[in-house]
């Protein structure tokens, strides 16, 4: 009689802590569903930026395509010139600068 009475509190003790782990513990049915949820944010953050990056991929692969783009990035960002014109900078002056 005692051996049963030990083994049903054994029994119950190991299900109290197998319940208080499932709803309280690091393994928790709550963040189960927080680190779902989490995930669910992160995918369409990931869709999002997979599109935009599609998106600068092929605006990318069109203007290394382009004679005219590669013409204009030339010109205006690296200041490069035809042999038979000449290259004028005009100094920018600020309103508010003292003479």
């Amino acid at each position: 009689m005692l051996l049963v009475k030990f083994l049903n509190i054994l029994v119950f003790t190991l299900l109290i802590l197998a319940l208080y782990n499932l709803f309280f513990g690091l393994d928790s049915k709550r963040n189960f569903l927080a680190l779902q949820h989490e995930n669910k944010e992160l995918l369409l953050k990931n869709n999002t930026l997979a599109k935009e990056n599609n998106l600068l991929e092929t605006g990318i692969q069109s203007k290394q395509k382009n004679d005219e783009h590669a013409e204009k990035f030339a010109r205006e960002e690296l200041n490069l010139i035809y042999e038979d014109e000449h290259f004028l900078r005009f100094e920018e002056k600020k309103l508010n600068e003292p003479k």
